[in-house]
């Protein structure tokens, strides 16, 4: 018998900080965040990566929703000095661009995830809540969008990946497939921390510093 879903009262109250230049967009988010039901309490809306830098580092809420065109220092200028500072944060890209190029720079930077301001504010909430988790949220599209860039490389995929055990194989499928560690473990049958320190060592073999990025790398060697 499984178990049912967590009733929005037994959610972990998620602390969600946005940094957003445009005003209409910001107070749509904030309201977003306020919202009751979806488990989250606003930690912070700013204008500029400027502004938000200080009060982040102190507060260090669970996940930063950030645009890519801020205004002097891009998000993804910011999400790079930031995220090895704050390791247990996590960074959602909200953006208009669905150009393989800057997903893949947001990823390398260390975005935990990629969506677009065409999702649905109930996208986005999960969203935020996958990232939290240790998933990977990626508008729908963006994902098959990135296996046809590789697919249109091929030198991409002679140069093959590292060998993964075939446990360290069986965790990047299941994170291929949406599973956060917690699902994962349970699966497995395996304990959380394991499945941490697999998931470390995938990380050292792809190269990589963030799940999307590990899971992105590994389908795109796949066929």
């Amino acid at each position: 018998m499984s178990e049912s879903a967590p009733a929005p009262s037994e959610l972990k109250t998620l602390r969600v900080a946005v940094v957003e230049d445009d005003a209409t967009l910001r107070l749509f988010l904030k309201k977003l965040i306020e919202k009751n039901g979806h488990g989250f309490e606003l930690a912070g809306a700013w204008e500029t990566a400027e502004e938000a830098v200080k009060p982040l580092v102190e507060s260090r809420p669970h996940v930063v929703v950030v645009d890519l065109e801020l205004p002097k220092t891009s998000g993804i200028e910011f999400i790079r000095q930031l995220a090895p500072r704050m390791i247990e944060t996590a960074f959602v890209v909200l953006t208009i661009h669905d150009d393989p190029d800057k997903v893949f720079e947001a990823l390398r930077a260390g975005a935990h995830g990629y969506l677009l301001k065409s999702a649905k504010p109930g996208e986005i909430a999960a969203g935020i809540r996958q990232a939290s988790e240790g998933g990977a949220p990626l508008s729908q599209g963006i994902a098959r969008l990135l296996i046809k860039s590789f697919q249109a490389q091929p030198e991409r995929k002679k140069s093959g990946i590292p060998s993964l055990t075939p446990r360290e194989s069986q965790i990047i499928e299941r994170l291929a497939q949406g599973m956060v560690p917690k699902e994962l473990a349970h699966d497995l049958g395996i304990s959380y921390e394991t499945v941490r320190e697999y998931i470390k060592s995938v990380y050292a073999k792809l190269h990589v510093r963030s799940r999307t990025e590990a899971v992105i790398k590994y389908l795109g060697h796949q066929g």
